[in-house]
Order: structure tokens, then sequence, then C-alpha cells
């Protein structure tokens, strides 16, 4: 059996048993009461260690043009490493991005329900920073496609730019927390956010290396 298959079915079985142990958990009342009240004390944890340095600081980690100058560094280096490579995988990064704002798109508007802020029992607990308190309601962030991001270009990059790796999922962690500091997202909608981003990026790069291995192996 190749390699990619053989990392199909590792991810297919780890999706099976992810949902698994969820339908487990979801079942049991007591452990949905636990994880809510540790999704609370953690949401209300990271939204207290406020300042007003750091409420502008999140302000423009949160906003998507602050880092296109970052956007712009990141395709030139994979542009540096192989310019033919680096045009063969841009479309599965369409791709990819395409599918997680169809999946994202789909969960908000399913699952969507009041955010933090909004929530009387937890509204005067948190404080509003200065990105204010957004939309009333939604679900997983689409902010939790950078970590997706940040897994397709490190295994792009292969062995190489071992440093901008560390930088792109700090980056990728700086962005999700920030969603969590400004009360915009529960800890829980992080998780699975990030958790769909490296799927579904993973899922994309072994596309990308199946089109690779079929049509030029020579």
């Amino acid at each position: 059996m190749r390699a990619n298959n053989i990392h199909f079915l590792v991810v297919i079985t780890a999706l099976v048993f992810t949902g698994l142990l969820v339908s487990f958990i979801l079942a049991d009342a007591h452990i949905v009461s636990d994880l809510s009240e540790l999704n609370d004390m953690l949401l209300i944890l990271a939204n207290s260690h406020h300042s007003r340095f750091m409420d502008q600081v999140m302000l423009h980690v949160g906003n998507f043009y602050f880092w296109v100058p970052f956007y712009c560094f990141l395709l030139l280096m994979a542009l540096a490493y192989d310019k033919i490579r680096f045009m063969r995988i841009l479309p599965f990064v369409i791709i990819y991005l395409s599918v997680q704002s169809i999946f994202l798109f789909t969960f908000n508007n399913f699952f969507k329900h009041l955010r933090p802020l909004y929530q009387q029992y937890l509204g005067l607990q948190l404080h509003i920073s200065s990105a204010g308190k957004g939309a009333a309601y939604g679900c997983l962030p689409a902010a939790s496609a950078a970590v997706g991001i940040a897994l397709f270009f490190s295994l792009y990059f292969n062995q190489r730019y071992r440093l901008l790796k560390l930088i792109l999922f700090s980056w990728a962690a700086l962005i999700l927390y920030s969603r969590v500091y400004n009360g915009l997202n529960y800890p829980d909608e992080i998780f699975f956010g990030a958790l769909m981003g490296l799927t579904l990026s993973y899922m994309s790069f072994m596309a990308y290396k199946h089109y690779l291995n079929r049509y030029y192996a020579n």
C-alpha cells in the first residue's frame, strides 16, 4: 500500500474515532456540564488578562488586512522555494480554503448560537475589548483556516525553512487566541475549528501529492 493511501486511512480513522468520542461525551449530561464549566472558565481566564495595550494588539491581530504583508512574504517564500511546484500547489491551496469556507458556512448556519459577549450569564464577567462585540450569533471562527494554512505550507516546505514553520504556527495560534481574548468565541469552538482546518488542510495536501505522483512521477 502506498504511503499516501496509508496517510489517508490514518486521517479517516482519526476522524471516525474523534466522532465516536465526541458522541460519547455529548451523550453524558455530567460530562457536558463539566466541559461547559471548563469552557467558560478558560474563556474568562483568557479575557481577564487585558490591558489597553493588549486590546490594541489583539485588535490588529484579528484584522485580516493587518497580515497582508505577511501573506505576501509567505507567497514569495513559496515561490523562492520552487516556482514550478508553487504553481502546481496553488490550486490545492485555493481548494482547501474553498472547502473550509463551505464547511464553516454550513456549521455556522446549522449550529449558530449567541456568542459569549451576548450571553447574559457571561456578559457582565467579560471585558469588551477594542475589537467590539462582533456579530451576535456564530459558531466556528473563519480564523481557524489559519492553522490549516500553517500546516499546508509546513508540509510543502518539507525539511526546509524550519524557522518559518515555527512562525507560521505561532501566527495561527496568535490569531485563534485573539478570538478568545476578545470574547468572540469559546475555547471549544477554537479547538474544533482548528481540528477542522488541520484535517481539511492535510487532506488537500495529500490530494496534491497524489496529483504529483500521478502526473509528474517521472
